[in-house]
């Protein structure tokens, strides 16, 4: 069984297009497997429930099995995350957020390396509401730096909140009751703190990096992505919390002053001023960004080329041709 989760909250919109994501990746490259769907929807007050039951009334059929975790009300990113989570049953599992794609690619490759991995890193492209790729190549600079951030280097930038592995998959097994009530603390950080976590717990993760498009990111005008969204400005509050947590836990002096560090830099993204957000590069994050951008120049320009210039024009077609089936 290879499970697939859709989380949502008020996208009644997109959430047709994460579907037939799915559905593309089954009848394209999942033939003679038996899969689970997940779709978790967080109290929604538009029509998302209606939208995906319609869905799922031409196309259940290509799943063993369809769980629906529709909630009354509100609760939020991370509480969504966990019990749709705790109803895999499948031994390997994606999660997709009911706004974005699965990339055009055999995202069944990338989750077979899990056979030798805890851990992949895959990357992503960024596209707008209409379905243009964005195609500027420092917008993925901290996607490509995922393959120089390994060992200690790995657990202290994670532990710092860095905006790293947000579309990783992982074992089943590394998700424990703990991972879980971590999670719970929080509204929307949900990925950085099951991460952060996962990372807490397990010293000698072998990590890799998938240089190629998994998901495709919608930004939109409330999506964590964008700057100005009042969801960015409160996951960015939460970050602040994460590190706070992780100080107190915190025995080395020097790593405490980074986390001190990187905490107000959270709370200064959160500011609604563009001019004291540019305060935020100042922080322990961008000092790790630059020092390994510096360390790896020649190597990172090449690996963002090779992200964008084969995939971005298959993505955009691929994107027109499910909106166009829709």
């Amino acid at each position: 069984m290879f499970t697939f989760i859709v989380t949502c909250y008020n996208q009644a919109e997109v959430v047709t297009y994460a579907l037939e994501s799915i559905r593309y990746q089954i009848c394209r490259f999942g033939k003679g497997q038996k899969f689970q769907l997940i779709v978790a929807d967080d109290g929604s007050a538009d029509q998302s429930c209606k939208i995906i039951e319609q869905w799922l009334a031409g196309n259940a059929g290509i799943f063993e099995r369809v769980d629906r975790h529709f909630r009354e009300k509100n609760a939020g990113i991370c509480r969504n995350y966990v019990e749709a989570l705790r109803l895999v049953e499948g031994e390997h599992f994606v999660v997709l957020n009911g706004d974005d794609l699965f990339s055009p690619y055999n995202l069944f490759a990338v989750t077979d390396l899990l056979e030798e991995y805890d851990m992949v890193c895959n990357a992503f492209i960024k596209f707008t509401g209409s379905g243009d790729m964005i195609r500027s190549y420092l917008t993925y600079l901290d996607v490509v730096l995922q393959k120089f951030i390994r060992g200690n280097i790995l657990r202290r930038s994670i532990k710092l909140g860095c905006a790293i592995m947000a579309p990783a998959v992982y074992r089943k097994e590394l998700l424990t009751e703990d991972v879980f009530d971590f999670i719970l603390r929080f509204r929307t950080v949900n990925d950085r703190a099951c991460f952060q976590k996962i990372v807490d717990k397990h010293e000698n993760l072998r990590v890799c990096y998938v240089n190629r498009p998994f998901i495709l990111y919608r930004i939109s005008e409330n999506s964590i992505s964008n700057f100005n969204s009042p969801n960015r400005r409160l996951h960015n509050q939460e970050v602040a919390q994460l590190c706070r947590v992780e100080r107190a836990e915190e025995k080395s002096g020097f790593f405490k002053a980074m986390l001190y560090l990187q905490e107000k830099s959270a709370a200064v993204r959160a500011n609604p001023h563009y001019f004291v957000r540019l305060m935020r590069f100042f922080s322990p994050y961008y000092f790790i960004m630059l020092w390994l951008f510096v360390r790896n120049y020649r190597e990172i320009v090449r690996m963002e080329h090779e992200l964008i210039d084969p995939h971005w024009k298959r993505c955009s077609e691929y994107y027109i041709r499910i909106m166009e089936r829709i």
